[in-house]
């Protein structure tokens, strides 16, 4: 609960945050925390800001509602790997279509009522990136996006209430989002609003394929891709894994039809493995990683993958290279 971080915290922070937090306790703030996105909205406005509470706001599950910090509800693994599994499609789709990228939980958005709000997953255009990723104010070394993602991905919890999710929509939407899914991890279900008609989603089931016309023209996929338990890199990367293969198709058709697919398939899977390496950072990675992918064969490459997605953290991943 927000209490327990806002009593606990001690780590000193800027302008004031941890200050912020001690002056609060014991008076008429504490002790009576808003329990979600509509208590905090209900109540006379909170003591807390972007700027006093930053520390909390990065470092914990919260979100900032009417000036009050709200503890956000914590996902189970199953709707973690949805949520992730989510995030990589549309990663590899965005900058397939050099649109941008797919950002996990604890994105930081800064909505033009002072709340901050983080989507489960979300996409953002470099375009959007550029103009409106920003210190939280000016001199403030932490950055947010001071507005919504073009796309937001929310993870339905079963204690939400619709009317709370309906307001948070609301938010997304006055602040610049376009497209809002709101995934059911339990049905394999999907809604999709769109900033035009924000009451009326469209319903899609395990059967359909899900697209974002507005934002990725011609990516589409099907809805059960998204909540499999068990792709490849190679389904991952899915539209733009077509097309590599056929890229090395026809750059191979002078040794051989055979020849350029078994290699089209290689090389996809190898850039696939690198793109997922590198959202643990450039400087993490070893210098002969790309080697060590080009000396694995096909059947080597798909159990690193496997192996990519149980794997807690980068360097139990590198223990099960082969060799």
């Amino acid at each position: 609960m927000a209490t327990e971080v806002l009593t606990t915290k001690k780590r000193p922070g800027k302008n004031g945050s941890a200050h912020a937090t001690k002056r609060y306790r014991g008076n008429k703030y504490s002790g009576n925390w808003p329990l979600d996105f509509e208590d905090a909205y209900n109540r006379y406005p909170g003591p807390y800001t972007a700027v006093n509470a930053w520390v909390l706001l990065e470092e914990e599950p919260l979100e900032l509602f009417n000036g009050w910090l709200v503890c956000q509800p914590v996902t189970n693994l199953k709707e973690r790997r949805i949520a992730g599994v989510i995030q990589e499609i549309l990663s590899l789709a965005a900058r397939f279509a050099h649109f941008g990228q797919a950002y996990p939980d604890q994105a930081e958005c800064l909505m033009a009522n002072g709340n901050v709000q983080k989507p489960d997953v979300c996409l953002i255009s470099d375009k959007r990136f550029d103009a409106q990723v920003k210190p939280v104010e000016e001199g403030h070394e932490q950055l947010v996006l001071k507005g919504s993602p073009e796309l937001v991905v929310e993870i339905r919890s079963p204690s939400n209430r619709r009317t709370k999710e309906r307001n948070k929509r609301r938010i997304y939407f006055d602040n610049g989002a376009e497209v809002i899914w709101d995934v059911d991890a339990r049905k394999h279900r999907i809604w999709v609003y769109e900033v035009e008609n924000p009451e009326k989603p469209a319903e899609y089931t395990e059967q359909d394929e899900i697209r974002c016309e507005r934002l990725l023209p011609g990516w589409r996929r099907t809805m059960h891709d998204l909540f499999a338990r068990n792709l490849t890199a190679e389904d991952i990367a899915g539209q733009a894994a077509a097309k590599w293969r056929e890229e090395s198709r026809e750059e191979g058709l002078a040794e051989g039809e055979a020849k350029g697919r078994e290699e089209g398939e290689l090389a996809a899977l190898r850039s696939v493995l690198l793109r997922q390496a590198r959202r643990y950072g450039e400087t993490a990675l070893p210098a002969n990683l790309a080697a060590r992918l080009e000396e694995c064969d096909t059947k080597q490459l798909n159990s690193l993958a496997d192996s990519f997605a149980a794997s807690p953290g980068l360097e139990e991943w590198l223990k099960s290279f082969p060799g």
